[in-house]
């Protein structure tokens, strides 16, 4: 009788380089390329994914990962990530950052 196979479903973008280590690993794994219509979509759901992971572990390795669909979102809206950067630098001067941990609880209008 053959063993029956154990299977992890994921459904979810993955880097680029994971069903060569998915093969590498003597496992065998069920793929496809993205069509264009769906592709920002799943880069945003990775976003929270990624964020969400942040959240729990709080380990820098997933603020790279962050990083790293903040840019592939950003190639795909065709925005050059250093206009992200100025558009940072820009908030920074004229709002500043969030360094003095400012908690705005309400406003009044006069």
């Amino acid at each position: 009788m053959d063993k029956e196979k154990e299977y992890r479903i994921y459904n979810k973008l993955v880097r680029d380089k994971i069903p060569e280590m998915i093969s590498a690993n003597d496992q065998e794994g069920d793929f496809y390329i993205l069509p264009e219509q769906d592709y920002e979509n799943e880069v945003i759901l990775k976003l929270q994914e990624e964020s969400g992971e942040y959240l729990e572990s709080k380990n820098p390795e997933e603020l790279a990962d962050i990083l790293e669909v903040l840019m592939e979102l950003c190639r795909i809206r065709n925005i050059p990530f250093s206009e992200i950067e100025a558009i940072r630098q820009k908030k920074l001067t004229e709002r500043g950052g969030f360094s003095k941990r400012i908690f705005l609880v309400k406003v009044c209008e006069k």
